[in-house]
């Protein structure tokens, strides 16, 4: 082998070892300036955002829907204040044990619970939409594909996924709050750990888990207050 094809050999993997470490350098360095951001942010930001990123999560544990982690870092790349992280598996795991419309309805709650959360929560929230344009639009986008696109359809689902959401926000706001404070502690916590936070709080209230059936009390008393028949829905 000749002296170039030596070079040429041991400058490949020098340019490979240096890519991917400039790539960890630039993560890291993105990284900080996330936790920096919110470390700076002031605490009524830190407590709505954890309001609201508690309500997306909660909603999520309540319905049996799987996700990997809750977070109310921001994101300084794409503006986000939070997020909870679904993976493209977890969805595909729901999926297998739901019919695809009910999934997408009880995802389309948990999409509107974080608006939903800060609006029950924090009453005096100048905004409680904020930040909530694209949870809006994954709702409506998951709405119409369940229904073709049939408009009257779409409406009914639109007004059930909302007031369910509601419902749900209501009856789990202690978790919602046990969840927040913990975001606002921690900054970022997994799925076993939030499920955790959740049971705690749940145990500690003697508190039940809500269904939507008709022998369900809460639910049926849901339904007398929109004067609907308190059948199964």
């Amino acid at each position: 082998m000749s002296l170039r094809e030596k070079t040429k050999c041991l400058v490949r993997p020098f340019i490979s070892v240096h890519a991917y470490l400039r790539k960890e350098v630039e993560l890291l360095r993105h990284i900080e300036r996330c936790y920096r951001a919110a470390k700076t942010r002031s605490a009524a930001e830190t407590r709505s955002t954890a309001i609201h990123e508690a309500g997306h999560a909660v909603v999520l544990i309540a319905l049996g829907l799987v996700f990997s982690a809750v977070s109310i870092i921001p994101d300084v790349r794409d503006g986000t204040l939070g997020r909870v992280y679904l993976a493209h598996h977890d969805r595909t795991a729901d999926l297998h044990a739901l019919p695809r419309e009910e999934v997408n309805l009880r995802y389309s709650m948990v999409y509107y619970a974080g608006a939903e959360a800060v609006r029950q929560l924090l009453p005096t929230h100048p905004n409680p939409d904020a930040g909530a344009s694209t949870d809006n639009r994954l709702a409506a986008n998951l709405i119409r594909s369940s229904t073709g696109g049939d408009a009257k359809s779409a409406d009914l689902l639109f007004s059930l996924a909302k007031r369910r959401c509601a419902l749900l926000v209501d009856h789990y706001k202690p978790e919602i709050q046990a969840l927040a404070g913990a975001l606002e502690a921690e900054l970022i916590l997994s799925a076993k750990a939030a499920r955790k936070v959740f049971m705690r709080s749940l145990t500690r209230r003697a508190g039940r888990l809500l269904s939507f059936a008709s022998k369900d009390e809460v639910f049926r008393a849901f339904l007398r207050r929109l004067n609907l028949p308190t059948r199964a829905n």
